[in-house]
């Protein structure tokens, strides 16, 4: 992490640790300290200032270095007790910094350490204990101890906020920026590096700068490029180290920069044309470059050359193949391994994957290849490792397959596991919701890789064991931001945080709100740019937030707390005889459908072919696409693309009247109740469906009757319009008469404001939204419902609806158009306005896919309520509602799909005695044990560390 702004190139390239230090960043930030010498002896106070001034010599060497080092010693050896303790505190500081130079980084720790005893000294100031904490953070980190380098930052952190040295908090919100950089939550580390750049540059140009700063701005530039890569997004780093090639600083890292680019693009001619550009012999023996050389050779497929490139490379620097731990060479062993599995040698290739597991984690030193990881601690290079145990995983598998030795493949299940249980972990760590669905995009494909290899053995041995470990290790799979969201929102209430914060916590949402619509209105660049400024810096407050919350034992217990998916406990006490759940899950070459009701598991695959996804787009095109006046083509897509989906299946549910449907990958947004199981048989006449996110999100709750909740409804354009450069919001003329189906307090037109919302919503069980809503699948965070007025200021944004309260909400009818749509995440599902009011604690909602037409809405809105009243359940009411529409002659224009098919339900099961979901079931079950163990091994590794 040393220098201070060194970039992230740097770190993970150069094998020389002095290459690490920026000494004169070190030298540089001595100025910001004063320097009070205090009554000693005279002698000790000139040793003193003779070994400052060797310290500080303008022409630092190795003898200046050596002469600073001796006098400080001695100081410390014959006189500290005659030394104020600032001035104690100072000395073993700067031993510090010179042993960091040196790469001695075990004395290093050893002097930060003893600067830091005197902490508890009343004579001392606490803000001169931030540069021991910063650096020792940083010796922690070069020492790849994740925990205690976290805990250390984090001290320095808090400092940090008593003083006024901009330089100081630079160089911390850097070193964060690479902690949270090397943990994998790259969304957080641009947030700190744009930070640490804001502080000391501003919005000033590189020529505007000095040489000091110049460098500063390209390294954290870098920093941020290098964020952006892991992001996957190329063009905006690639974008970034053209502006960086112009600057002149380390162009060599800029180049091995822009080949990894045009790696992660499989572009390896490209790749190799940067490479070549790089000059510096030293660099050119650093693992980086060698790890390029073989990964292009790699690429191009010739494995021979790149197997030469990895193997003469290892032999030069005489390191020992197993048994050692070098987590620069862990990604050598890693390309090795799968150099060795192109060519069939899966022994070879596990050894190889075995071997970077060691490298890259640390603390890990079994040389047995059946071991794997079990310390799920927070560490650096978190998807590095994670890659390694995919690949060994797979290397098993294949293994197998060639000898047929069922270790081989138990090896590859509690490898394929580990790793999972691994990514759960750090999922948990992360404080925010895009960094955790990166995650679980990144791991979903080993999900799919693994889900199959177990089919494949099911099929074979025909053993449920592995059959429920593929719809478990499926539904894992899916909507674990959405899963860990609710789940902390429950933590935080019962864990003993404090109201203050939680209620912190929300205002700090609420400004980060507020900003973002400042942005939107603001067009002069000038006051954008502070605007942005802003917004980062209420991002860290949160940030710093939510680290307090993880001071909290309990909070922490229960955060990570894995608790496996009981299968046979859902389908024993969730399920009744009168439900089926349909669990898709898209691989890459198949859609795998389970069905599971209260006794069995059953399984069927569906090829993926073009002409299933022709079918597809054609149905959506067919809906969707209505033209004023237009006749449903009944018997065409609906019915070819139900045989395609369920074809014999049909057999196992059709008896079923209540299914729980639960989409994946392109089915996402598609309204099976239009699918026809006979010519103009749609779903919907036989079935009550409902949607959901994961197995994980299922329960039952006992719902409040709704004429006897407090029932509130919204409609703020039943006589008003809006529009401005960027929407059109027209009148709702029915919005108003929809709200009065919900027999309770009604806010109509201008009633209906934000603020008014706000106030009343802790009231709401159930709530109606009669509404416009626009989604932005570019900026999830910035789709919105409309309240009254429609301007920016009266609209509700979805990182304000994640941040409301809506545990006690029963269910919320988002009558408003593609309130389900959104941008699509892999494995989390559409990034909708539906799901963040799921993120928020309603179980149960309604919502469009698709925009929706006010008269229909209007009318299914009534029966919906009506039959609700009368005791039925979400989902059978409206399927009941959505039956009367099409049986009614008066409403015969609005028979076709696209008036209808829009509105889905994503909840729960029907009413039942259990009151409490399946995943807060477990967890409180398991915390008192599993909670326990887990934070007290935790704590004392820490101290082992420390």
């Amino acid at each position: 992490m040393l220098p201070a702004y060194n970039n992230l190139g740097n770190i993970t390239t150069s094998s020389n640790l002095s290459k690490l230090i920026n000494r004169w960043f070190l030298l540089f930030l001595l100025l910001f300290y004063q320097h009070s010498p205090g009554q000693g002896p005279e002698a000790l106070l000139s040793k003193y200032s003779e070994a400052l001034a060797y310290y500080e010599s303008e022409n630092p060497s190795d003898y200046t270095d050596s002469m600073s080092m001796v006098l400080f010693k001695e100081l410390l050896h014959s006189g500290a007790e005659l030394l104020e303790d600032k001035i104690k505190l100072d000395i073993f500081e700067k031993c510090g910094n010179l042993a960091l130079i040196k790469g001695d980084l075990k004395n290093a720790v050893v002097y930060y350490r003893n600067g830091l005893e005197i902490q508890n000294s009343d004579s001392v100031n606490d803000t001169l204990f931030f540069a021991s904490n910063l650096f020792l953070g940083e010796a922690y980190y070069l020492k790849s101890q994740a925990d205690s380098s976290i805990f250390y930052l984090e001290e320095a952190e808090k400092l940090i906020q008593q003083k006024s040295s901009l330089t100081e908090a630079s160089r911390l919100y850097n070193s964060l920026g690479v902690i949270y950089f090397e943990s994998g939550n790259y969304v957080q580390s641009v947030t700190y590096f744009t930070k640490a750049k804001n502080l000391i540059i501003g919005n000033r140009s590189f020529d505007e700068l000095e040489p000091y700063f110049q460098y500063a701005l390209f390294s954290f530039l870098s920093n941020i490029g290098s964020s952006l890569i892991q992001l996957n997004r190329l063009d905006s780093a690639l974008a970034i180290y053209h502006e960086l090639e112009r600057y002149g600083f380390n162009r060599d890292q800029v180049y091995t920069q822009m080949t990894g680019i045009f790696l992660d693009k499989s572009l390896p001619d490209s790749a190799l044309n940067y490479l070549e550009k790089i000059t510096s012999e030293e660099f050119k023996e650093s693992p980086s470059f060698q790890n390029q050389r073989a990964e292009i050779f790699l690429q191009r497929h010739e494995l021979a050359r790149a197997k030469d490139v990895l193997q003469s490379y290892l032999s030069r620097t005489r390191v020992e193949r197993t048994g050692s731990s070098n987590f620069r060479l862990g990604r050598s062993y890693n390309l090795l391994g799968k150099i060795a599995f192109e060519e069939g040698d899966y022994e070879s290739a596990v050894k190889y994957f075995h071997q970077a597991m060691i490298n890259i984690d640390g603390y890990f030193d079994s040389p047995d290849i059946f071991k794997n990881p079990m310390d799920y601690s927070l560490g650096f290079a978190t998807f590095s490792l994670i890659e390694s145990l995919v690949d060994k995983a797979k290397s098993f598998v294949k293994l197998y397959e060639s000898k047929q030795d069922p270790k081989f493949f138990q090896a590859g299940r509690e490898t394929f596991q580990t790793a999972f249980d691994m990514a759960f972990f750090v999922s948990n760590y992360y404080d925010n919701d895009e960094a955790r669905i990166f995650l679980g995009d990144f791991v979903l494909e080993t999900y799919q890789y693994a889900i199959e290899t177990v089919l494949e053995r099911y099929e074979l041995d025909r053993d449920i064991e592995y059959l429920t470990q593929a719809l478990e290790w499926a539904e894992r799979s899916k909507a674990t931001g959405l899963n860990i969201g609710i789940r902390e929102r429950k933590l935080k209430k019962i864990s003993g945080i404090s109201t203050e914060k939680l209620q912190l916590e929300r205002d700090l949402h609420f400004s980060i709100s507020r900003i973002q619509q400042a942005i939107l209105l603001e067009s002069n660049v000038d006051q954008v740019a502070l605007l942005q400024d802003s917004l980062t810096d209420k991002r860290l407050e949160l940030s710093r937030l939510h680290n307090e919350f993880n001071n909290s034992p309990d909070y922490v217990m229960g955060k990570l707390n894995y608790l496996p998916l009981d299968i046979p406990f859902l389908q024993k006490e969730l399920l009744d005889r009168k439900t089926i759940i349909l669990s898709f899950f898209e691989t890459e070459s198949n859609f795998i459908l389970f069905l599971l009701d209260k006794e069995n598991i059953d399984l069927q695959v569906i090829e993926k072919s073009d002409i299933l996804n022709h079918e597809i787009q054609n149905l959506r095109k067919n809906i969707i696409g209505y033209k004023l006046g237009q006749k449903y083509n009944s018997g065409a897509e609906g019915m070819t693309l139900f045989n395609h989906l369920f074809g014999k299946a049909y057999s196992r549910f059709e008896d079923y009247p209540n299914i729980l449907i639960i989409p994946h990958g392109n089915l996402i947004d598609l309204p099976f109740e239009v699918l026809e199981s006979k010519n103009g048989q749609f779903l919907l006449y036989d079935h009550a469906i409902t949607y959901q996110y994961s197995l994980q999100l299922i329960g039952k709750i006992d719902l409040k009757s709704i004429e006897k909740a407090k029932n509130i409804g919204f409609a703020p354009f039943f006589d008003h319009s809006w529009s401005d450069e960027q929407v059109q919001l027209s009148s709702l003329p029915y919005s108003g008469e929809e709200i009065t189906y919900l027999k309770g307090t009604g806010f109509v037109g201008e009633e209906a404001g934000k603020d008014v919302f706000l106030d009343i919503l802790p009231e709401a069980e159930y709530l109606q939204l009669s509404t416009h809503a626009i989604p932005d699948p570019q900026n999830p965070d910035l789709a919105f419902i409309a309240l009254f007025p429609g301007n920016i200021e009266s609209r509700l944004y979805t990182n304000e609806v994640v941040n409301m309260d809506l545990s006690h909400t029963s269910l919320v009818l988002l009558s408003a158009c593609e309130t389900n749509f959104g941008a699509l995440s892999r494995s989390e599902g559409a990034l909708s306005i539906s799901r963040a009011f799921m993120l928020a604690g309603c179980q149960n909602i309604i919502s469009s896919l698709w925009k929706a037409e006010d008269k229909a809405t209007a009318y299914i809105t009534e029966a919906f309520y009506r039959h609700v009243e009368k005791g039925n359940s979400f989902s059978v009411s409206l399927r009941k509602a959505k039956m009367e529409l099409l049986a009614d002659p008066a409403m015969a224009q609005y028979h076709h799909p696209v008036f209808w098919a829009n509105l889905v339900l994503v909840g729960n099961l029907n009413k039942t005695k259990l009151f409490i979901p399946i995943y807060l079931y477990l967890f409180l079950g398991l915390v008192p044990l599993a909670g326990y163990w887990i934070y007290h091994s935790r704590q004392r590794r820490r101290q082992q560390k420390i």
